[in-house]
């Protein structure tokens, strides 16, 4: 097993679809972490710093115009991408992006352009001034 490029946090309420993202990524070495609803999802990013977090912005029970803003708030840089369905509002997208969400795909959702935006968001975290380091490359600088 290779270095992690990242860390993703997966919150849908629909297991097939957690299992199916959680599988893709895992192989592209992104450590996964899953949450089947906004509250666990909320409680595991206070336990764990994720670099990408996809939030399902139509899950049962969860106004993702509520949630959005916590994710932002525990740690700025973490790029959120929303998976809206296609039924979803452009309003409803439009709110989210103004929100913080760093992008949004579509269901049903297209592997590879998943990844390329995952992979878009990694790249961007990384432009990001006062971030924080994965934990996979952190290393102490060398004393003058």
């Amino acid at each position: 097993m290779g270095i992690f490029k990242g860390s993703v946090l997966i919150v849908d309420d629909e297991e097939s679809t957690r299992r199916m993202l959680l599988h893709a990524l895992s192989r592209e070495c992104y450590y996964c972490v899953t949450a089947s609803c906004a509250l666990d999802a909320l409680d595991k990013s206070v336990m764990s710093d994720f670099d990408v977090v996809l939030l399902n912005a139509t899950m049962q029970g969860t106004s993702v115009i509520d949630v959005l803003p916590r994710f932002k708030e525990r740690r700025h840089d973490t790029q959120v991408i929303m998976v809206v369905s296609s039924l979803d509002s452009s309003k409803a997208v439009e709110k989210s992006m103004h929100l913080g969400a760093y992008d949004y795909i579509t269901k049903p959702l297209n592997i590879p352009d998943l990844v390329l935006r995952v992979e878009s968001a990694m790249a961007s975290k990384s432009l990001t001034p006062d971030k924080k380091q994965p934990a996979n490359s952190r290393v102490k600088p060398l004393m003058p």
